[in-house]
């Protein structure tokens, strides 16, 4: 499945605890480990670079052994690159290198170590989410997650929030090919109705559509739970990975709305707007999935 990733860093905290998650990632054979040292403008010390770069050998090195140390020596190939750029930008060396290294999945922390930054997302995040042609993890964590004990497994617990798009159900079917998938909860979230009937009836419509799903996924050894709520969408779906203590939430980049208006250039909102409140990871399923 996820076979070759790409595991950009900027050696930040978010950073630093996506390589605690390689192990859980289904299918991983091959670990690329990226810095990248940006060139383009004057440092306070001059144009010297070259400090910066060896710095950051070192700190791959290190990286590369917290992987070992994490039990994946024998299971993962780690490259390690440190990409010194003179032109373009970070997100688009990240891009380049996901396609010329035909990566299955770019994963990466939420934030940066930028003090001027997007807000609730780094900027270098944002970008790569928004023209990533392959799937993107982005790894939040939950509050006191950092607490001791053992820690659940990133797709034990995992919200897919369904409007029945399109690409809503290549997201669905994406769940088949995740053998450590546990528990699944399916929301849906009505949000237009004009009147209480309507959105009453809107309601009932989503829990028969969810149940045809359920029945398809349990099918395949799934467990499923299907749920139906009333408001906006990005807040619900939030709110509810939180009630259902979710490890992961698993949604397309484009929903229904992106379809109908054929925003092709752009995140859908409901997305964009999820990703920049999340307090956990979020698996972002844009283009192919090798092995779907």
């Amino acid at each position: 499945m996820f076979e070759k990733v790409l595991l950009p860093t900027d050696f930040s905290g978010d950073s630093h605890r996506v390589l605690e998650y390689v192990r859980d990632i289904p299918g991983i054979r091959e670990v690329i480990l990226l810095h990248v040292v940006d060139a383009t403008r004057q440092s306070i010390r001059g144009w010297t670079h070259g400090p910066e770069i060896e710095n950051a050998r070192i700190l791959l090195e290190e990286n590369r052994q917290a992987l070992e140390k994490g039990g994946v020596k024998t299971e993962v190939i780690v490259e390690t690159i440190v990409d010194t750029i003179t032109q373009g930008t970070i997100p688009l060396t990240i891009l380049e290198k996901a396609d010329t290294e035909n990566v299955s999945l770019i994963a990466m922390g939420a934030r940066g170590k930028n003090t001027i930054r997007e807000i609730l997302l780094g900027s270098v995040s944002a970008s790569v989410i928004r023209n990533a042609k392959c799937p993107v993890l982005l790894m939040r964590f939950p509050p006191g997650s950092r607490a001791g004990g053992k820690r659940p497994g990133l797709f034990e617990r995992i919200l897919v929030p369904v409007d029945f798009s399109g690409p809503s159900r290549d997201v669905l079917a994406l769940l088949k090919h995740i053998p450590s998938a546990g528990h699944v909860f399916l929301l849906h979230v009505v949000d237009k109705g004009e009147s209480a009937e309507e959105i009453q009836a809107a309601v009932k419509a989503a829990m028969e559509k969810l149940a045809i799903i359920k029945k398809d996924l349990t099918a395949d050894g799934i467990a499923v739970e299907g749920l139906v709520h009333v408001g906006y969408p990005p807040d619900e779906i939030n709110a509810t990975a939180g009630r259902c203590n979710a490890t992961l939430i698993l949604m397309s980049p484009h929903g229904e709305g992106w379809t109908r208006e054929l925003r092709a250039l752009f995140i859908g909102s409901t997305t964009n707007a999820v990703i920049r409140r999340a307090d956990r990871p979020v698996l972002i399923a844009a283009g192919p999935v090798h092995g779907q």
